[in-house]
């Protein structure tokens, strides 16, 4: 290794990231990129009010502490509740909040359909509406997908028009609220996951090892661990990330570029 390779290595190890604000709300937060967000955000000394439909968890990590609450991202009246007693204006979201229903193309129920938008995407809204109202916001990470540009039928061979529709509209409103918060110093970025090992991937189909239909579409060969994306959240949501906002990072271990 030579000396300038070894110098940016060196400098690299004493990088962390840094936030101005102290507290955030994550959706979400029972299971999954949720939990793990939640995590990672007390690592940095983040106070999280962590809501789900049950109540999440209670977690403590270096002195720092969650503020569960159940909450449905629909009911605006929890949604506000949640905020009040946790009695601080959440300077960061993460709207990791969703639901796949496996309903295949054809036939889908109306009811069914407008649920999965409801959640996904009219959900993601409400708390960052709300929020904003609260005046400290200082960043929101949506976490959409891959299969909000592109079609995937490979572990599944019948796409989930609702699911792909509503994380589709979530990248764009994540692009409309960037340009809608910007004056009051608010950025808005979106997340992509691709494979990620959830409790949702397992409950339609996911285990540890990708299946043989995709692990030669994935090139770094693994399916991501919530943690993965929990650290592109939390980039997104620091101070190293002050001038990204309307954007979407994709974390899918090369699946875009097949």
């Amino acid at each position: 290794m030579d000396e300038k390779v070894r110098r940016v290595t060196a400098l690299s190890r004493g990088f962390e990231l840094t936030f101005q604000g102290t507290t955030a709300l994550v959706t979400g937060a029972a299971s999954g990129i949720g939990k793990a967000t939640v995590e990672r955000f007390l690592d940095c000394g983040i106070e999280v009010l962590a809501l789900d439909r049950s109540v999440p968890q209670a977690v403590t990590r270096n002195g720092v502490s969650s503020f569960p609450f159940a909450a449905d991202v629909r009911n605006t009246d929890q949604l506000k509740q949640a905020i009040a007693e946790f009695g601080r204006a959440p300077n960061y979201v993460v709207n990791c909040a969703g639901i796949l229903d496996s309903t295949g193309f054809n036939n889908v129920d109306r009811e069914a359909f407008m649920k999965v938008l409801d959640v996904n995407l009219v959900g993601a809204y409400q708390v960052i509406d709300l929020v904003r109202d609260a005046g400290a916001l200082l960043s929101v990470v949506n976490v959409t997908s891959i299969e909000a540009t592109r079609v995937v039928a490979l572990s599944d061979p019948d796409p989930h028009p609702a699911y792909s529709a509503s994380k589709a509209a979530l990248t764009m409103l994540t692009k409309t609220a960037a340009r809608a918060l910007a004056p009051s110093g608010a950025r808005v970025n979106s997340v992509a996951p691709g494979f990620v090992l959830t409790p949702m991937a397992q409950e339609h189909g996911g285990q540890e090892n990708l299946p043989p239909q995709l692990g030669h579409r994935v090139p770094l060969g693994a399916f991501a661990r919530a943690g993965q994306i929990a650290d592109s959240i939390a980039f997104l949501s620091s101070d190293q990330a002050s001038y990204i906002t309307g954007s979407e990072l994709v974390v899918d271990g090369g699946f875009r570029q097949t």
